[in-house]
Order: structure tokens, then sequence, then C-alpha cells
């Protein structure tokens, strides 16, 4: 009995366990300073979510939803995996698009778990058909007064060719490339992946807002992420705030899970990202 006793206690621990680390969202809150940002921006707040997978997070995402709100953010930036491949839930998926619309003004970049999924036709016809604004293949300009931000959206790099293909990231980088060139003002950035930051530094973007990693799945001290879709065993951009040459790149772990089920301390996460002009 006293067996059976420790082995209930055990399986309750590890079952409370894995229900905190992949169902508590946790919020994160960051100040980035930027040199070239335009004073009318400088206090602007952001929310940002990444890598939904349409994962379960009360009915109607009730959770999720009260989480983003709870932000009061000036704008809502979603960095891909609206939808998993390998378990697309589209009722949910288009249910959460449906909230998520009505908390303000959202732009919403791909995936590349979207290109992969068999229905993406019908999930970008719900997208389209809300308020959402889908930058994928376009970019935005935000105003503030006489001021303005260059927004910039990237599809995924395997919207551009076969996933087996090198050359994909080279015409991912001429299409940015195309975007980018002749915008004078502040220049800012959604694209799904932080591993190609040499890419985003190379054209002297001010500000990149991914996701894709997910926190390096497992997360243990001093290592930190084990590993990363498209990085690997011990992969770099996992988390937090990265900087090379003029450009930052700030990574959220995400929401959901995709190949392996769970996360293990790496709580799912949402951050809101204050924006600061350096000199102030």
């Amino acid at each position: 009995m006293k067996i059976f006793s420790l082995f209930l206690a055990y399986n309750i621990a590890l079952a409370r366990f894995l229900y905190q680390s992949n169902k508590r969202i946790v919020i994160t809150k960051r100040e980035i300073s930027l040199d070239r940002l335009p004073k009318e921006f400088s206090g602007m707040t952001i929310a940002h979510v990444s890598d939904y997978h349409n994962a379960f997070f009360g009915f109607r995402a009730s959770r999720l939803i009260k989480k983003i709100k709870s932000l009061d953010a000036d704008v809502i930036f979603f960095t891909g995996d609206i939808i998993d491949r390998r378990t697309p839930n589209l009722r949910r998926a288009k249910t959460f698009i449906k909230k998520l619309e009505q908390l303000g003004e959202v732009y919403y970049v791909t995936g590349n778990h979207e290109i992969h999924y068999d229905e993406f036709n019908k999930l970008y016809d719900a997208i389209g058909a809300s308020k959402i604004k889908n930058i994928s293949m376009n970019s935005a300009v935000l105003t503030k007064g006489n001021q303005s931000i260059h927004l910039i959206g990237m599809n995924d790099v395997w919207f551009y060719g076969d996933d087996e293909d090198p050359e994909i990231y080279n015409i991912f980088y001429e299409k940015l490339k195309e975007k980018v060139e002749g915008k004078s003002e502040f220049k800012l950035l959604l694209s799904h992946r932080p591993e190609l930051l040499d890419q985003y530094a190379s054209l002297d973007l001010d500000l990149v807002f991914s996701g894709h990693a997910h926190g390096g799945q497992f997360r243990v001290p001093i290592i930190k992420g084990l590993y990363a879709p498209h990085q690997g065993v011990f992969p770099k951009y996992t988390e937090g705030v990265y900087k090379k040459g003029n450009t930052q790149l700030t990574v959220s772990r995400g929401l959901g899970n995709s190949r392996f089920p769970y996360r293990l301390f790496n709580r799912p996460e949402i951050i809101k990202v204050t924006l600061k002009r350096s000199e102030e």
C-alpha cells in the first residue's frame, strides 16, 4: 500500500508539473532601446504572440485571450505557426483568429507549419476574412504624428521552394532585400525564423520579431535550450534579445508544441515589448 501511495503521489506530481510547464502562460516584459526609433514611437507597446500550434488554452482560447488582453498593448504581432501540421485543428485555429481580432490591431506572418498544412487555403481564407492584417507578402506603415515605421512581413522560408533545397534561403534573402531597399524610415520585420539573424543584420534592419525555436523545448541551467528546429542541438537563438550590428532580434518561446508534445522548464510565453529611443 505504501509503495502504491508513493507511486500515485509521484504521478500526480508529474502530471501537475507537465501541466504547469505546458499550459500555464507566462508574460515576459522587455524594453528595447533603439538608436533610430522615431521619437513619436518611444513608449509604444507590442504584444508578441507566436507558435500557437492550435494548442488548447481553455474553451475558445479563453485563458490565452485574457492574457493577451491584459497586456493592453498598442499593437499585436503574431509571428507564425497558428496551426500545427501534424495535429491540425482548423476549428480551434479559426476560433482563436476570431477572438484575437477583437483585441485590437493585429499583424500576422506565416510560419513553416502553414505551408505544410493540407488545408492551408481554408486557414488563409479565415485570416483574410478577419480584421487581422496578413503582411506575409506585403508591408505596412505605422504612423504616429508625422513620423512612421516601415513594417515588413515575410512568408516563412519554405514558401519559396522545396524544403530540401538550400537555394530557398537565397531566394528568401533576395525577396527580403527587395522589400527593404529604398526604405529610409525605421525598419521593423516580422519573420518566423530567428536563426536568419545574419541575413537580417546584413540588410540593416532595426528590429526583428521571431519565434519558431519553442525556447529550445527543454531548458536547463547554463545550457538553456536543448533543441530547436533548423538550429539543432544546443541552439543559439531560443529566447530573449540578440544584437548584430544595428539589428536587434527579439525571440518568443511561443505557446504550443509540435513534433515533441511537451516542454520542460519552458512555460508558454507571450511578450510585452516596449520600444524606447536610446537617448531617453
